[in-house]
């Protein structure tokens, strides 16, 4: 018997044994979710797609969604998932992570299928806010005694994707942040940041074709979801969704490096002063995302390595000449940003 046989061994659907599949699906795993509720992962070669069957306790074929299981019904499943989700929510989602303990290894399609079910049921308080809204100044949300106002999440919808590290500030602190982890889910490139003076973390997200355009964000300590995306309001389930299949998450994102200003050439006053050549221009959007990413402004400054521009005979109106010259872009740069 082979490996895939013994998979579906002893399945019974509409009464039935299972004796063998269509032939291109290929049965891959059983994941338990507890004693009485197991996955079995399929999928097609043929197409690349995925499937899941719910098996009840006497090895019944369910449905091949969390919403629609007959014999079972959707709120047990979730009751066998809820502490893993509960867990990530307060930690991995919105502020420091921590390793997931009791949670198997599942793809990431079934993964985001069960966070979308445990989002629709317990995030009932997340506000969508169209971007437009922010262009009027008030406080969008409230957190301990900071607050988040259209100001500064106004500032973080004008970042745009670089070559590098993509660093960002606070909209609760103004410290500048560099982005932790980023990935790829369902064509979207997540930013992670976490400011650790406020204890909080928040996202920017992009669609990989529209890298030029402004961002959704989330912060889900304050509940609040900033975009003109019909579908942003499933940013909360893929998030979960990929940190419970990516469960070595925790250990990547302690590890980040955080922001040092020396890294981009801010540790002396003499990198401000680098002759630019009139033509220079910032480099394109990459064709590929990547987790080193970085705003205009920060690319530009790295891109200019600490020099002396000018020796100490120079004239000094060249020089003043120079650094206005320089300061002039920077200014136009961060307007853009």
């Amino acid at each position: 018997m082979s490996a895939a046989d013994d998979l579906l061994r002893g399945i019974r659907v509409d009464g039935e044994t299972l004796t063998a599949l269509y032939d291109q699906w290929t049965p891959q795993e059983i994941i338990a979710l507890d004693d009485d509720i197991r996955c079995l992962t399929l999928s097609d070669a043929m197409s690349g797609r995925q499937a899941v069957w719910y098996l009840d306790g006497e090895n019944y074929y369910c449905g091949s969604h969390i919403e629609v299981v007959q014999r079972l019904h959707p709120q047990q499943v979730l009751a066998a998932v809820a502490p893993w989700f509960d867990e990530l929510a307060r930690h991995s989602l919105s502020a420091a992570p921590t390793s997931l303990d009791g949670a198997p290894r599942m793809p990431l399609f079934l993964a985001t299928q069960l966070a979308a079910a445990w989002c629709v049921r317990v995030l009932t308080d997340m506000r969508q806010t169209q971007t437009s809204l922010t262009e009027q100044d008030q406080d969008l949300a409230t957190l301990d005694e900071r607050t988040l106002s259209s100001r500064q999440v106004r500032r973080l919808l004008g970042t745009r994707i670089g070559p590098e590290s993509l660093v960002v500030l606070s909209p609760l602190s103004d410290r500048p942040l560099r982005s932790q982890i980023s990935f790829v889910i369902e064509h979207q490139l997540i930013h992670r940041f976490y400011d650790p003076e406020a204890d909080c973390t928040f996202y920017l997200s992009w669609w990989e074709r529209q890298l030029d355009k402004p961002p959704s964000f989330y912060c889900p300590k304050a509940n609040l979801l900033v975009s003109d995306e019909n579908m942003a309001g499933m940013l909360p389930a893929m998030i979960l969704g990929w940190y419970l299949s990516n469960p070595h998450h925790a250990a990547t994102i302690a590890d980040a490096q955080a922001f040092e200003a020396r890294d981009y050439g801010l540790g002396s006053a003499s990198s401000l002063l680098v002759e630019i050549e009139a033509d220079s221009s910032l480099p394109p959007a990459p064709e590929t995302t990547s987790a080193d990413m970085i705003s205009e402004s920060w690319a530009f400054l790295h891109q200019n390595p600490s020099e002396i521009a000018a020796p100490a005979s120079q004239d000094q109106r060249q020089e003043k000449k120079q650094s206005g010259r320089l300061f002039g872009r920077l200014r136009s740069l961060v307007k853009k940003t």
